[in-house]
C-alpha cells in the first residue's frame, strides 16, 4: 500500500497510508492529514489515485506545493519523490514505507521559512523603510554639538530688549525714591522744586537801554 511520510516542524514523523482514493491535506481540522504549520493553508492539497497512479494536486494554497523542489499545480508521484506543503516536507512511497530508522535517515532538508499564507500570493510584504544616510560626524564633534544645543540657549534675539527693560525699571525706581525722600524731608513738590532750582542757577542778564542824547 502506498504511503506518505510527513516530517513535521516539531521533529515528529507521521506515516500516513493512502487507504482512500483521495486524501486531503491542510490545516483544516477536517483534513485527512492535519498540518499545524502556519505556512500551510487550510485546504492545501489533495493526493488522489487514478489509473496512471497517485497524483498530488495543489488547491490554490498561498505557499504552494512542490515536488522535488519544483512548484506544481498537479503532478504524478513516483516512489521516493519529496513533496513540500509549505514548510512541511514529505516523502511518497509507492509501496510499504521502510522502517522508522530508515524514514528518519531519509528526512529531507528543511527549507527556509515561507510567509504565513493568509495574504494573496501576489502581494509581497512591504520592504522596511531604510534610514536616511547621514553625514559621518566624529564623536567629539557630535558630543560638543549636542551639549551646546542643550546647555546654552540662544538669547541673541531678546538680549537688547531685556537690557532696555532693566534700565527702565532702574530709572523709575530711582526717580520714585528721590520723589518720596524729597516729599518726606522738604514737604514740597519735587517737580516744582526741581524746576525752581534749575531756574535759580540760570544767570539773569539785565539789559539796560541808554537814553538817546
Amino acid at each position: 500500500m502506498a504511503a506518505v511520510v510527513f516530517y513535521m516542524e516539531d521533529d515528529s514523523t507521521l506515516v500516513h497510508r493512502l487507504e482512500k482514493e483521495s486524501t486531503s491535506i491542510g490545516r483544516h481540522p477536517q483534513s485527512d492529514v492535519v498540518l499545524t504549520s502556519a505556512s500551510s493553508s487550510g485546504r492545501h492539497a489533495v493526493i488522489k489515485k487514478t489509473d496512471d497512479g497517485w497524483y498530488v494536486q495543489d488547491l490554490g494554497s498561498s505557499n504552494g506545493t512542490r515536488v522535488n523542489g519544483a512548484e506544481i499545480e498537479e503532478a504524478l508521484l513516483k516512489d521516493g519523490d519529496r513533496v513540500g506543503f509549505g514548510d512541511v516536507q514529505a516523502v511518497f512511497y509507492a509501496g510499504e514505507p521502510p522502517a522508522m530508522a530508515e524514514i528518519k535517515k531519509a528526512a529531507p532538508a528543511v527549507p527556509k521559512a515561507l510567509p504565513v499564507p493568509d495574504a494573496p500570493p501576489s502581494e509581497k510584504p512591504a520592504a522596511a523603510p531604510q534610514p536616511a544616510a547621514r553625514a559621518r560626524v566624529s564623536p567629539v564633534r557630535r558630543a560638543y554639538s549636542r551639549s551646546s544645543a542643550s546647555s546654552y540657549p540662544d538669547t541673541s534675539t531678546n538680549g537688547c530688549m531685556n537690557a532696555i527693560v532693566v534700565i527702565g525699571i532702574f530709572l523709575v525706581a530711582f526717580l520714585a525714591g528721590l520723589y518720596l525722600r524729597h516729599h518726606k524731608e522738604m514737604n514740597g513738590d519735587f517737580i516744582t522744586d526741581f524746576i525752581e532750582k534749575l531756574t535759580d542757577k540760570v544767570p539773569k542778564v539785565k539789559i539796560e537801554r541808554k537814553a538817546d542824547e
